[in-house]
């Protein structure tokens, strides 16, 4: 049991929990056995992103630095392509504007990360898992 729950902890967490708790429904046949494994994935989840946070809060500063260096070159980027094109306030030659919108359009594929490293990304898929199963046309 430590070895499926090892390997489920050490994949994307939120993705884990999806198929953890798929996997823990096919495994178990009781519902007691279904939750205690189902509680035992949550609190490893919780355990995961408690050294998570742990790590990041000793980020080395230069981490930092490139963080909101791209995240400013971003910034300018943006206002100088708005004035370009939106308010046409500034003229630049074709290879201009073809090495800024490439540079803009890489920085843009890292900004959700940039964000996330910033202001901590939440796994919502953590906290939405139901540890409890309703009962489906069961009499009692």
């Amino acid at each position: 049991m430590r070895k499926i729950f090892g390997k489920l902890t050490n994949a994307g967490v939120a993705e884990t929990l999806k198929a953890g708790t798929k996997l823990i429904d096919e495994i178990f046949t009781t519902q007691e056995e279904k939750l205690q494994g189902k509680m035992e994935l949550f609190k490893m989840a919780v355990a995961d992103r408690d050294s998570a946070r742990d790590m990041y809060a000793q980020d080395s500063w230069l981490q930092k630095v490139f963080a909101l260096f791209f995240l400013l070159a971003w910034c300018a980027l943006t206002v100088l392509m708005l004035n370009y094109f939106v308010f046409q306030t500034i003229e630049l030659q074709d290879w201009q504007i073809a090495f800024v919108s490439s540079i803009n359009g890489g920085i843009s594929t890292k900004l959700s990360t940039i964000i996330d490293f910033l202001f901590g990304g939440a796994i919502s898929g953590v906290n939405n898992v139901k540890l409890k199963t309703k009962r489906k046309n069961e009499d009692i």
